[in-house]
């Protein structure tokens, strides 16, 4: 652990929803070069026999606010956007390669397209955001540390994605869940990191608006349920519990998802693609603010990041994984999947006095020491509070504190964030 890393006394974090590294950081390279975004030569081909005389698509910043369709990004869909889809119709993909060839975004974007009777809007997987269109989160990622090469914890959707940030595994789950398994509720071998905040006399607190997809742990839905909870708020009181100095060691947000129960997202601020990523973008200058003009913000560290890559191009493939080496207890036979490759990059922003503005983590996809996922989180929490690891993947991943590369904290830090997006 360095020594910075013991200067912090507190992290919160807010993991947003389905957006790739590309999508929404692309073209910050033409802001600081070191961020490994797009050239602008980037395309994706349709690799579907029946489309494949169409012409290749490029990237664009030309990214809506608010997408017509939801790009598919469950586990079999994003073997088809890493290695193409089988043409037999036989297999998801065809035979997985490393590094993947990136070659199957369209054909899947064209499914869903067309699946919400907007058949002719395939290509909108491809389109990016301008820095100006998300001036919040820009900011914060101009202004702090931006990791080049965090990776989703697999190639798959939400919710084993969202297991990895708690128990750094899913169980063997690798496809969104069904209503009766989110009703039974999922538990894992080692259980989660709040469990063992818990056993180190640390407090921990999740927020919230609307029902938590943390709910859907069996352990923590007890802590929900509990009538005289203090480990479960409305996100409501966020601002005034800052305020009020009563902000524990861990702090988990969960944004709102809208109408997740009816898949349709709507009035949510995840920046879930069906919803308008604006909303979203004000929940990120609500908790940033909220930390930076109180008492907590010498020794805060907050960690903004999203949960997978939502089924938007990016033009890095996935290295491998470490397997967690648990148990799989809810695996699909069929996905055939030992959780050794991790999933698509999404953004990833590390926010503190200690982090230096314009610092960008990473410049090569080759070098291991620059390879983040989900668990980092977890192993950075375990590193400054001694915990023990809870799987082989949080045992193994990369901890945080290459973040913290100030010996003195910072006082230009920004107090607000911009106001509006540019529209």
């Amino acid at each position: 652990m360095s020594n910075n890393l013991q200067k912090i006394q507190r992290f919160v974090v807010l993991m947003m929803e389905n957006r790739s590294f590309d999508h929404l950081f692309g073209y910050l390279k033409t802001t600081n070069p070191a961020i490994v975004g797009l050239v602008g030569g980037e395309y994706a081909n349709y690799p579907d026999p029946l489309t494949r005389q169409q012409p290749p698509v490029p990237v664009s910043a030309t990214a809506a606010f608010a997408m017509p369709f939801d790009p598919p990004h469950e586990f079999c869909d994003v073997q088809k956007q890493l290695y193409g889809p089988d043409p037999t119709g036989k297999l998801c993909s065809n035979p997985r390669v490393s590094p993947a060839l990136l070659n199957g975004f369209l054909y899947t974007g064209n499914q869903a397209a067309a699946a919400d009777n907007v058949p002719t809007q395939g290509f909108r997987v491809m389109e990016c955001f301008a820095p100006g269109q998300v001036p919040c989160l820009t900011t914060l990622a101009q202004e702090f540390a931006v990791f080049n090469f965090w990776y989703s914890s697999l190639p798959g959707p939400t919710w084993p994605n969202r297991f990895f940030v708690h128990a750094a595994t899913s169980g063997g789950l690798s496809d969104s869940p069904g209503t009766a398994a989110i009703t039974l509720g999922y538990a894992f071998k080692n259980d989660t990191i709040y469990q063992a905040l818990t056993r180190a006399g640390k407090d921990w607190r999740i927020y919230h608006d609307g029902l938590p997809q943390t709910a859907g742990i069996e352990s923590l839905r007890l802590a929900y349920v509990d009538p005289f909870t203090k480990n479960f708020r409305e996100m409501e009181y966020f601002a005034a519990d800052v305020q009020a100095g009563i902000l524990p060691e861990y702090t988990f947000i969960e944004p709102c998802y809208g109408g997740f129960l009816a898949s349709t997202f709507a009035s949510g601020n995840s920046m879930h693609p069906q919803d308008d990523i604006r909303k979203g973008d004000a929940l990120i200058k609500l908790v940033y603010e909220t930390l930076r003009n109180s008492a907590y913000w010498a020794d805060t560290m907050l960690i903004i990041t999203f949960d997978e890559h939502g089924g938007f191009f990016d033009h890095v493939s996935p290295p491998a994984a470490v397997p967690t080496g648990d148990d799989a207890t809810y695996a699909n036979p069929a996905d055939n999947f030992t959780f050794n490759l991790y999933g698509l990059r999404v953004p990833a922003v590390v926010i503190s006095a200690y982090t230096g503005k314009g610092t960008v983590i990473g410049s090569d996809p080759a070098d291991p020491a620059t390879v983040f996922d989900h668990t980092s989180i977890l192993a950075t929490v375990e590193a400054r509070f001694a915990l023990p690891p809870l799987t082989a993947r949080d045992k193994a991943a990369k901890t945080l504190d290459v973040a913290l590369n100030l010996d003195v904290p910072r006082t230009d830090a920004p107090a607000t964030l911009p106001a509006d997006p540019i529209t």
